[in-house]
């Protein structure tokens, strides 16, 4: 039988680590493809733009070629033919200006021999060949600036300037930004999908993990009760001729002390043969609404009665629960009990109830020296403890009754303050 619970044992491990892998595994996946999605869309903003700068700079450059070609014919009708030209409505306004800076054409007839501004009394303009910018117009409306250097027979050289109108590249551009809608609803609905597949993962690794548990404390009920029964036909017979010759037996006896310390040891075999029985038994729930406080003090009555510490005690009253009275009450028992044995005979005892939505919280909470990381979800485990005498029986009947309330139990430290927290939480109700 015992190899049997171990196998069962490694059997949930084996399940609850594949769980654990597959959750990680859907959450890389996840950030994995939101990834490449985000990554996609910039790249396609990216490659738009870069386009549409393209298209911009070849437009202006195919203007700016015919407008050299058209000036370099002759007759009297090139400056009719350039104005034509550059009427063209993709065109914001077009100058040409020579290497002094004045204009010698301009789409505004007004603005012809002006004096183009940021021109120096010996400009170059080789650094200005072929140049393509965006900037804004005066009107705020955005532009592209392209000059562009014309070369006369002569040897001299003059400035074209075409400004041109971005609305078809921008609208271009906006539509593509917008595919942050698409792709944020995308994203949205990847990780909403995820989630609530994560979600039922994990609660299904936690109900299996859950069933895995019964099955195992139904393994060690089945063993410890044999062993239980066995062990107390025995100590029966041992404890009744042990009171008997001790009956017997003078005070004066030397043989008095022996006899007592015997009947001491079988009196903790039966302790524990008992509490080996109340584990393994299968238990009968009686749910009903119970008094939190009444509850509480009597568990604090029955095993903080004499102890010489302070008791902190934060339970309004009108407060209640859905549980077995008697079971709730035993698990209060083992937590104040574990507290105390942590404390000593000195120390602040502190027990709180409280409820949130559908829940009720107990808090149990000690000054003691806490409970070391390493071991603190061992210690529901049946026969594990940190004492030098003990079952380990206590917090493991406490786990099983508290979740065969529907409730739940878990032990953690303080965070301020050194000591450890019992924490029960089960179904709130009315009293």
């Amino acid at each position: 039988m015992p190899s049997r619970w171990i196998e069962r044992l490694k059997k949930a491990e084996r399940s609850l680590s594949v769980q654990g892998l597959l959750a990680a595994g859907l959450v890389m996946l996840m950030v994995i493809a939101t990834g490449a999605m985000v990554s996609s869309t910039l790249s396609n903003i990216r490659t738009v733009e870069r386009l549409s700068d393209q298209a911009l700079n070849s437009t202006a450059l195919a203007l700016a070629a015919t407008a050299e070609r058209v000036l370099a014919e002759s007759g009297d009708q090139k400056t009719a033919e350039l104005r034509d030209l550059l009427s063209d409505r993709v065109i914001a306004y077009a100058l040409i200006a020579g290497a002094d800076g004045t204009i010698r054409f301009h789409t505004n007839p007004r603005l012809i021999g002006s004096r183009l501004a940021g021109f120096t009394d010996e400009p170059s303009l080789i650094p200005l060949n072929m140049r393509g910018r965006h900037v804004s117009l005066q009107t705020g409306i955005p532009a592209y600036e392209f000059t562009y250097v014309l070369h006369r027979e002569d040897g001299t050289s003059d400035l074209l300037m075409l400004v041109l109108n971005t609305f078809p590249a921008d609208r271009i551009r906006a539509e593509t930004q917008g595919m942050w809608w698409s792709v944020a609803a995308g994203i949205g609905s990847l990780w909403l999908v995820g989630t609530a597949l994560g979600w039922t993962l994990i609660r299904h690794a936690r109900l299996e993990g859950q069933r895995q548990r019964q099955e195992h404390l139904a393994v060690i009920g089945q063993m410890t009760a044999v062993l239980a029964h066995e062990i107390r036909n025995a100590v029966g017979s041992v404890k009744g001729f042990t009171q008997w010759v001790n009956e017997k037996t003078e005070e004066t006896d030397q043989r008095k002390a022996p006899l007592n310390l015997a009947l001491r040891g079988t009196g903790r075999i039966e302790n524990l043969v008992n509490d080996l029985l109340r584990f393994s038994r299968d238990e009968v729930y009686v749910i009903e609404a119970i008094d939190v406080a009444r509850v509480i003090d009597e568990a604090l009555s029955l095993t903080a009665g004499t102890w010489q510490g302070r008791i902190e005690r934060r339970v309004p009253q009108g407060m209640a629960c859905l549980a077995d009275r008697q079971k709730l009450l035993q698990a209060l028992q083992n937590g104040i009990q574990n507290g105390l044995e942590a404390m000593g005979d000195e120390g602040v005892l502190g027990i709180s109830a409280g409820t949130a939505g559908r829940w009720l919280t107990i808090a149990i909470k000690d000054t003691g020296p806490g409970v070391p990381p390493e071991v603190r979800e061992r210690l529901f485990s049946p026969f594990f403890t940190t004492k030098t005498s003990g079952t380990g029986l206590g917090l493991a009947y406490s786990r099983k009754v508290i979740e065969g309330m529907k409730g739940e139990i878990s032990l953690s430290n303080r965070v301020r303050t050194r000591g450890a927290v019992l924490t029960l939480r089960l179904p709130a109700s009315e009293v």
